[in-house]
């Protein structure tokens, strides 16, 4: 017993020796711009951490980050797995066509989480339709990569059932029809470029092919796609999927689309004045690793667009990040977009609404998978 307690002291001394030497050699990184994620940093000794088991686990994950020549070791592991025939790494199908598709099971989500998310988004719609009239409410589900082209999985790939949660929310609605499951409309066009193959968003044009749908569900007339004009800004870009996989496949390429209330003069405003411009592109992004954040400078509590239309019509756009590249042709039919995103806010949604009083729309558009991750779905709750 005495040599097993001199071991473990041996040991944690071994590994502070080991972090110093560490230290010394090989300064401290951040951030990995390959894996677009935080590096964690070496932790402030605490006797109180050491005791509750905090400080080793910080400190196992600080040197996991921090091992000299970490992305070359990363690389080596995911190249040993694919040879020995793994079909995914690091929960990353390894597709066909070089598509990288994200793998999610159940294991993946909360259940209480889940469950919590459903019942209150079904609440929420419920009482905006009460509100508003069903006619001025919407809610569209995006679905993942893997549902949405399956095709490109690899054999015996076992997709999450995405359904059976949109399936959940619907049994929540009173106006079933506010609903809006995109999944048809992504396979109808599977075939073209409507993913990036190394992240987990849709391109431009996939969102071009939802503001289509989203065009007939209200019956507008969508400005056409011959009308925009298609810029292309990057050839270069590597997304999340590539980061968590390493796996060297084609760079994707990203277009912007330019449209007719573009042309006539917009204004963005970022969180109340933090920042404004007479654009939703950021073009210097597209020097950063994350190039997807081209779309309105990438995500924020809150964004307010005013796009000079004169149909007095403001809509409030509950999003995540897919809605990034929507955006940009909703404004075709809006005065005004207010966008919330939950995950950066901290204000009920009752308050947001008692701010803008011109609301006449509102709209729900999430990814299925990030709306049962997203853990600040309660701020739609009435208080």
């Amino acid at each position: 017993m005495r040599k097993a307690k001199i071991s473990v002291i041996v040991l944690f001394v071994g590994t502070l020796a080991f972090s110093f030497f560490l230290s010394v050699l090989f300064p401290q990184k951040e951030f990995s711009a390959t894996e677009n994620r935080p590096l964690e940093q070496r932790p402030e000794l605490c006797v109180e951490d050491i005791l509750s088991g905090d400080f080793q686990e910080t400190y196992e994950n600080y040197l996991n980050d921090q091992f000299p020549g970490r992305d070359r070791w990363v690389n080596l592991a995911v190249g040993t797995d694919r040879l020995l025939g793994q079909k995914d790494v690091n929960k990353i199908y390894l597709g066909k066509d070089g598509y990288l598709l994200e793998k999610y099971s159940d294991g993946d989500f909360d259940e209480r989480q889940s469950e919590d998310n459903i019942g209150i988004l079904g609440e929420f719609l419920n009482r905006m339709t009460e509100q508003y009239g069903k006619e001025h409410v919407d809610c569209f589900f995006v679905p993942g990569k893997a549902a949405a082209l399956s095709k490109k999985l690899p054999k015996f790939a076992e997709p999450y059932d995405e359904q059976e949660i949109i399936s959940a929310v619907l049994d929540e609605l009173e106006e079933p029809e506010v609903l809006t499951d995109l999944t048809d409309i992504m396979q109808k066009h599977e075939n073209e470029y409507i993913y990036y193959r190394t992240d987990h968003h849709w391109t431009t044009l996939g969102a071009y092919y939802a503001y289509e749908a989203w065009c007939e569900k209200k019956k507008e007339v969508p400005v056409s796609l011959s009308s925009y004009q298609r810029e292309v800004v990057s050839n270069s870009f590597y997304g999340t999927s590539y980061n968590k996989s390493h796996q060297r496949v084609k760079k994707d390429t990203i277009e912007l689309f330019h449209g007719p209330v573009e042309s006539g003069g917009i204004h963005v405003d970022w969180d109340d004045g933090e920042e404004e411009a007479d654009s939703w592109y950021w073009k210097d992004a597209l020097r950063t690793h994350d190039q997807y954040q081209v779309f309105f400078n990438g995500n924020t509590a809150k964004i307010t667009v005013d796009t000079g239309n004169k149909n007095e019509k403001t809509l409030l756009l509950l999003k995540d990040s897919y809605s990034n590249c929507f955006v940009p042709f909703l404004a075709e039919h809006y005065n005004r977009i207010i966008m919330i995103d939950l995950r950066y806010c901290s204000d009920c949604i009752d308050d947001i609404m008692e701010e803008y009083l011109d609301i006449s729309d509102v709209m729900v558009m999430y990814n299925v998978e990030k709306f049962l991750q997203d853990d600040h779905m309660e701020l739609l709750a009435e208080y």
